[in-house]
């Protein structure tokens, strides 16, 4: 990590420890001048002159007595050094991850992340200070629809898999509509698209599973610990997923996007299996190696005529199945027209 400036000068590791060796040498009472600091250290009298300049600075009460030839502590100073080795660039990327974690919402880390922040800011000095205020007005994250639930479990979430300690969840699952209980094993808490998920293993369904964090009604960490399957793997966990949902096959999927549409598809990587095929009338074909479907469904209908499903079979069934509701719910006839982007989306809920 780089070193801040201090008038003109980086404040680097090295000095950070002597700093830190000089303040434990006044605290000790011992007689302390500039030579014999120097000669202890191996630097020069005017840097050990500088490095007593600076403890002053930071708010350590340090007193020169004229008449013993020794600097002093003029009252007692218990606090520890605020030192901070970090430059303007270091701490607006500090302000940036405040923000991004403020648009999850409600969440710990935020509000930690945000004292923390302020503390730095307070510390560092005048030359290459950042107001927060500054970058809040100049920099926004926007992240979508988020819970409206207050993350109430983050933590204690966070902290049962650290610890690998059993919690009895009480959940409501939006698919059935029921609340129900059970006792999981926690791996990992994991953001995504604005929202929080615990992957654990239920105990209930004697599988992994994940649980959004914001439909737990109530939770108790046990004191019961568990230990973690030696051969599972988020990341491989994860990965193959189109989203949230998943299931145990994987499915080869085959789209094809329209000339149209195809400008925006190829900007994005939408899952790390993708392959981009260019067809010679400008559409797109994208292949993905996906375990489930229905969040796959869910972006194939959002971008309604404009996607075609080539495979496999059965996601192809469900988008016409769902487009036939969805032309019957309207009332109205197919538009075969001129070409008109589209951006109907799907009623299906999880």
């Amino acid at each position: 990590m780089a070193g801040h400036q201090t008038g003109g000068r980086a404040l680097r590791g090295p000095q950070i420890l002597r700093l830190q060796r000089l303040l434990e040498w006044l605290r000790s009472g011992r007689p302390l001048t500039t030579t014999r600091a120097a000669r202890h250290f191996e630097v020069s009298r005017r840097t050990i002159a500088s490095d007593i300049e600076y403890l002053r600075r930071l708010g350590v009460p340090v007193a020169y007595d004229r008449r013993r030839q020794t600097y002093y502590l003029e009252e007692p100073f218990t606090d520890n050094l605020p030192l901070i080795a970090m430059d303007r660039a270091e701490l607006a990327a500090f302000l940036v991850a405040r923000l991004a974690l403020e648009a999850f919402g409600d969440t710990p880390d935020a509000t930690l992340l945000e004292a923390a922040v302020e503390r730095l800011a307070a510390h560092l000095p005048e030359p290459i200070h950042v107001d927060p205020d500054t970058l809040t007005r100049t920099l926004r994250f926007e992240m979508g629809p988020r819970p409206r639930t207050p993350l109430r479990y983050l933590e204690a979430l966070r902290r049962a898999a650290v610890e690998q300690r059993v919690v009895h969840l009480r959940y409501y699952a939006n698919y059935a509509d029921a609340v129900t209980e059970r006792d999981v094993e926690p791996y990992a808490v994991v953001a995504y698209q604005s929202r929080w998920y615990l992957v654990a293993y239920c105990r209930l369904r004697k599988a992994m599973r994940d649980f959004r964090i914001d439909r737990i009604r109530h939770l108790e960490v046990r004191e019961e610990t568990f230990t973690r399957r030696p051969d599972f793997d988020l990341e491989a966990y994860l990965g193959p997923a189109f989203g949230m949902h998943r299931d145990e096959r994987t499915y080869a999927v085959h789209l094809r996007f329209s000339p149209y549409q195809a400008r925006w598809i190829r900007e994005e990587q939408w899952h790390p299996s993708q392959v981009l095929v260019e067809r010679p009338d400008g559409s797109l074909d994208v292949h993905l190696q996906v375990t489930g479907l229905t969040d796959v469904a869910r972006w194939v209908l959002s971008y309604g005529a404009e996607c075609e499903v080539i495979g496999p079979p059965v996601l192809r069934h469900r988008i016409a199945s769902e487009a036939r509701r969805m032309a019957e719910r309207y009332g109205a006839p197919v538009y075969r027209g001129p070409h008109t982007p589209s951006h109907s989306r799907t009623t299906q809920e999880r």
